[in-house]
Order: structure tokens, then C-alpha cells, then sequence
């Protein structure tokens, strides 16, 4: 009789320990199974964290001893920063680097603008230095997508669309403004501005919210994050031509933050910086945020499999030591009537390989469940921060599965059958009467 056929007989004539041999592997499986789908997850989001956030490489103006004398007005010492800035012909020179994605410039409070046919949400002075009233902030870029609030999620754009490069005198106000009076995407609002003393008219091209309760007692009208909302670069330029000499900060964004080294050296060899008194340097602070506790999740969820995978070592042997020892007289009469140890040992492997085939399989209706609580956990902690933190079983993952299976299942048989390869067929002959 095949060791294949005695294999059969065996688990449908002991089926108690079958099944208990069944439920243990069953277990051990969607263990596994969930480890390796959580674990496959984390690098799915880390992947897409890193190509969704890139690195960043950030210019701007050195200042230090680059300030000049300070002149005297009736506000005060005002400082003019007198050295290089940052010119079209450098932002179009690092715009051509390998590696290079997109950049931007966000700079903070860079036009005041009064309105001329809109009013601003009140303050608690009413200020009125202008024929128009008080004036509020706004913010020139780029990019308004790309700009810290709306990186951040603290902002969102609820209508139209985000500022770009391509645009000229457009900007983005706050839902709270737009409301208070009355505007929508495709509107044009006129500006006043005390600096260059000129109306200027901008098209509202996006409305965003998030500024919402954020008011409190602010004293003027710019204290107000409603009030301050978003203009293009191209605007600034254009209003004022003769005191504008570039930009005061550029940031880079790389697609791979693995990369970003490389595509510094790059940015800093360039013809365009050399000499230049701009300071060049490299942020994965966003990245790093995100992709630690991640990465972090990958060794766990390792350490996990691996202790999973030493622990169900232990249990397969000592199962099968029980059975073992209880077959002294089967593996005596396989001895006696010439059956080689090589033949019982395989014999064993095929036994628990058989019950194996059938609980690898039935534990992935129960690994779908635990990778869902697994997912809800980890989406809120672990995760926090990302975006499509999905833990799901794909098939692939069943070959490794089995591999990993099969390969505790023989060292499990080989610990668990040593003291067949150590007896002689004597000893276990002797024991067996």
C-alpha cells in the first residue's frame, strides 16, 4: 500500500485529530494571511504617500548680511534686502531638472487689497486708511492647491478651481466672503491697493472653506481668515513691475523623496545659482510625518509573521508528537514489513499536508474579517493622516501562503519525527511489544 493511500485512510479513520489539526492550521493560516495583507497594505499607502507627497526642496533668499543700511520712516527702521533674487530664468532652468515635478511660491501677505465693490467681514475697528476702507491680506502663488492650508486639508476648495501658473489677476476668497456678499465663481471684485494707489480687477476662479469659527476678536479686517484669500503671481508682477526683481521663495517638488538627494545636486549645479546668494535646501518633513509610523507598521507586521510563523512551529510539533507517540505499533509494522523511515516520515508530511489544502483555503473567508478590523484600526491610528488605507486578501497572496505553510509543516515533521530517525527499528519494535 502508497504511503498516499495509508495518508487517506489515516485522517478519515483518526478524525478527531484531524479536525483538531484542521482548526490549528485553519488559525495559524489567517494569521498569516492577514499579516501578509496588512503588511502589503502599508506598502501600497507608503507608495502612494511618496508619489502623492514627493519630496520637497525648498529656495530662498539668504537675507543674512543682505539687508542693507536701514531708512528711517514715520513707521520705524525699515530693512531692504538688496542682494539676489529669485528670477524667472532660475525657476525656468530648475523647472527642466530631471526629477523635477512641479514647483510653487506662496508668499504670505504680498498684496493688501481694499474692496472697492465688496465689503469685508467687520472687525472690531473699523479702520478706514483707505478711500475704500480697510484692507486684507492676500496670499500670491503659483499654485493655490500646492499652498500649506491646502496641503494641510485646513482648507477646501468647495467651487471652481485652484489658482495656476497660467492665470493672471484671478484669486480665491472664503465661502464665509463670498456668502457675506453675495459672490460666485465668475465674478470679478475690484481692489484697491494703498501701495501702488491703483483699482485693480481680479475674477473669482474658486471658493474654499475651513475658515469657518475661526474669527474671534479679531481687532482688523486682515485678523479675519475669511477676509484673506488668494491672487496669482502674475497679478503681482504686473502691479508692481518696478519693484519686484523675482520671487523671495521657490518650493521644488521631486517625485520620489528617495531621490530628492540626487536631484538637489542637480538644482546646485546649475549655471543659473552659481554665485547666487540663495539658500538651497531639502524638506521630507511632510513625508517623513506619514511614512514613519508606516514604515514602522512593516517591521511589526514582519516581527508579527515571524513570531507567528515560530509559534506555529511549536504547536504543529507538539501536535504531532502526540500523534506520533501514539503510533508507536502502525510505525513498528511499516518497519517490520520493510517500509523505510524516509516512507513514514513522508507518509506524516502528507498527512498534515492534505489537512493543510483544505485550512489554508477555509481560513480566507476568516482572514477577510480580521483584515477589516485590522483596516479600521490601523486607518485610524497607525494611518492617521492617509488616504486609502485598504487591507484586502488578493489571490497572489495564497502562493506565498502555501509556501510558508509548507515550509513550517516540514520543520514541524522533521522535529516531531526524531525519534523515529534516531530509534532503530529494534528500539521501536522492543517498545511496540
Amino acid at each position: 500500500m502508497s504511503f498516499m493511500k495509508r495518508t487517506v485512510l489515516y485522517c478519515i479513520r483518526q478524525r478527531f485529530k484531524t479536525v483538531i489539526l484542521f482548526l490549528a492550521l485553519t488559525l495559524i493560516a489567517t494569521f498569516m494571511l492577514t499579516g501578509i495583507a496588512v503588511r502589503d497594505a502599508s506598502k501600497r499607502v507608503a507608495a502612494d504617500v511618496q508619489t502623492a507627497i514627493g519630496g520637497k526642496i525648498e529656495l530662498n533668499l539668504y537675507a543674512e548680511g543682505h539687508m542693507g543700511n536701514g531708512q528711517q520712516n514715520q513707521w520705524g527702521t525699515v530693512y531692504e534686502y538688496n542682494d539676489d533674487f529669485i528670477t524667472q530664468e532660475i525657476v525656468d532652468a530648475i523647472g527642466k531638472v530631471d526629477g523635477v515635478v512641479d514647483y510653487n511660491t506662496e508668499d504670505a501677505a504680498a498684496y493688501y487689497g481694499a474692496g472697492v465693490d465688496f465689503k469685508y467681514l467687520p472687525a472690531s475697528f473699523g479702520l478706514s486708511y483707505t478711500p475704500y476702507g480697510e484692507s486684507s491680506a492676500y496670499t500670491a502663488t503659483l499654485s493655490s492647491e500646492k499652498c500649506a492650508k491646502f496641503q494641510s486639508g485646513e482648507y477646501k476648495l468647495v467651487d471652481g478651481r485652484h489658482i495656476t501658473r497660467d492665470d493672471k489677476y484671478t484669486c480665491l476668497i472664503s465661502k464665509e466672503l463670498a456668502d457675506y456678499n453675495g459672490l460666485s465663481v465668475g465674478n470679478k471684485i475690484k481692489m484697491y491697493s494703498l501701495d501702488s494707489d491703483s483699482i485693480s480687477e481680479f475674477e473669482i476662479v474658486g471658493i474654499f472653506d475651513g475658515t469657518e469659527g475661526t474669527s474671534g476678536n479679531a481687532l482688523t479686517v486682515d485678523e479675519i481668515p475669511a477676509n484673506c484669500g488668494f491672487i496669482d503671481c502674475a497679478a503681482m508682477f504686473d502691479l508692481f513691475a518696478d519693484e519686484l526683481n523675482g520671487y523671495q521663495q521657490l518650493t521644488i517638488y521631486v517625485e520620489d523623496p528617495v531621490n530628492v538627494r540626487n536631484v538637489y545636486d542637480k538644482i546646485s549645479a546649475l549655471p543659473e545659482l552659481n554665485a547666487k546668494t540663495l539658500k538651497l535646501s531639502i524638506n521630507t518633513d511632510e513625508y517623513d510625518v506619514i511614512s514613519t509610523p508606516l514604515t514602522s507598521l512593516q517591521k511589526l507586521v514582519n516581527t508579527i509573521i515571524i513570531i507567528i510563523s515560530v509559534v506555529s512551529i511549536v504547536i504543529l510539533t507538539l501536535l504531532l508528537t502526540i500523534r506520533i507517540r501514539g503510533r508507536k505499533k502502525e510505525i513498528g509494522i511499516l518497519l517490520s514489513i520493510g517500509k523505510s523511515k524516509a516512507n513514514i516520515i513522508l507518509q506524516i508530511f502528507a498527512e498534515v499536508f492534505v489537512v493543510a489544502l483544505i485550512s489554508f483555503a477555509a481560513s480566507i473567508p476568516f482572514s477577510f474579517s480580521a483584515t477589516k478590523k485590522a483596516e479600521a484600526f490601523l486607518a485610524s491610528r497607525v494611518a492617521a493622516g492617509t488616504a486609502g488605507f485598504n487591507v484586502q486578501i488578493d489571490a497572489a497572496y495564497l502562493l506565498p501562503l502555501y509556501m510558508i505553510g509548507i515550509m513550517l509543516i516540514a520543520v514541524s515533521v522533521i522535529a516531531s519525527s526524531w525519534t523515529i530517525v534516531r530509534s532503530t527499528p529494534k528500539d521501536i519494535l522492543t517498545k511496540m511489544s
